[in-house]
């Protein structure tokens, strides 16, 4: 009799050790809602088929997986996860579908170590947001279509803490990436936009964070026309890069920070097409710049502000203009203009600076200031109608 009750004691103990709460919902219709509340290692499973359509779910606790699947028009989701290892994977295939409800707060929210959310919307007027707090967590918000935006209200993705990545892309036209925003140190982003009249807005905050990955490949890439990328960086160390290709881009890159490098891997701000605009502008000490531009009727800009910044601007086309401001010390701009009617200003305040202009075409023009000590300016300009002046004190 004891063995049998010790036996009966062991399995309830068992059963209660391994336990693991499942809830799936299935839904098709219209104006259905759907609320699930789970606390353990739980596993939640939502598909909607229909129209206004509105799910959220709730999970507290580790290795919690939470699977919405959302078909139909005006569908709404949120998702809140606590703990470590979470998984949220959101798939939205519609119209007009919003990530956080109609108060467009978040769409994902994680907080812990380890998480992953995945976020996909293929349709029309779509918005997607995901927030996380913690270390080593993973953001990845894919739209296909028409009008996508990655906003959630207040930020596309946000993420506070250390080791996170984010990763954005976006396929269609007026797509918009708003504020996609890390706290902490050695974090990740990418953001990818294939369309037109795209906008992307990035904020890092904190030391060693990369734009593009570990391979440096971009921080935002734009494909299309009519685009407007902004990279900002405060902290040290910090890497951003935009490659845009298309008409009428519009780069801009600001580092306020030490040891700040704007090029991710292959460019600062590389542009391709016509009428493009690009600014790189650093505050710090150890900064590289480097802008590329080409095509028609370009414009790139550099003004590095502390110790021994770096900036290089290359320009193949017609009617380029390339302004490069250095305030500080051990100062180096290289510019090289190959076209016609290019104008290149370069001004240098500080000791043992020097600038090389180059400029290979008609109509060329290139004025160099320098103020301080031990400057060096070599300016070359193949061509005819080229004027220099260059002023040392």
């Amino acid at each position: 009799m004891k063995k049998m009750l010790l036996c009966a004691a062991a399995l309830m103990c068992g059963t209660i050790a391994f336990a693991q709460n499942t809830s799936i919902v299935l839904q098709t219709g219209s104006g259905n809602l759907s609320d699930v509340a789970q606390s353990g290692m739980n596993h939640s499973d939502v598909n909607q088929l229909g129209n206004g359509n509105d799910a959220e779910v709730d999970q507290i606790g580790v290795g919690n997986d939470s699977d919405k699947d959302q078909l139909g028009n005006d569908n709404q989701y949120k998702t809140r996860q606590s703990g470590t290892d979470n998984t949220t994977t959101t798939l939205q295939d519609g119209d007009r579908n919003l990530g956080g409800g109609t108060s467009l707060i978040y769409g994902t929210l994680q907080s812990g170590t380890s998480n992953n959310a995945n976020t996909t919307s293929t349709g029309d007027d779509n918005n997607a947001g995901t927030r996380q707090f913690g270390t080593d967590n993973e953001s990845d918000i894919n739209q296909l279509g028409n009008g996508n935006v990655a906003n959630g209200g207040q930020w596309g993705v946000r993420q506070g803490g250390d080791r996170n990545n984010a990763d954005v892309d976006q396929i269609g036209d007026d797509n918009t990436v708003d504020n996609l925003r890390q706290d902490g140190a050695d974090n990740q982003f990418k953001i990818t936009q294939g369309g037109n009249d795209n906008f992307a807005s990035s904020l890092q905050d904190g030391d060693r964070n990369l734009g593009g990955g570990a391979f440096l490949i971009w921080g935002i890439n734009q494909q299309g026309n009519d685009n407007t990328a902004t990279n900002s960086s405060i902290g040290d160390d910090n890497n951003s890069g935009s490659g845009q290709y298309g008409n009428n881009n519009n780069g801009e890159i600001e580092q306020v920070g030490n040891n700040n490098d704007a090029n991710g891997g292959f460019f600062g701000n590389y542009q391709v097409g016509d009428r493009n605009d690009a600014y790189i502008g650093q505050f710090g000490d150890f900064n590289d710049a480097q802008n590329t531009s080409i095509g028609d009727d370009n414009e790139a800009v550099t003004s590095q502000d502390g110790d021994r910044n770096i900036s290089t601007t290359n320009q193949n086309g017609d009617l380029n203009d390339s302004d490069v401001d250095q305030n500080g010390d051990d100062n180096k701009s290289d510019v090289d203009q190959i076209g016609n009617s290019n104008t290149s200003t370069v001004f240098q305040n500080g000791m043992m600076n020097m600038s090389t202009v180059l400029q290979n075409g008609n109509g060329n023009n290139s004025s160099v200031s320098q103020t301080g000590l031990s400057h060096m300016s070599t300016v070359t300009q193949l061509g005819n109608g080229n004027g220099s002046i260059v002023i040392q004190n």
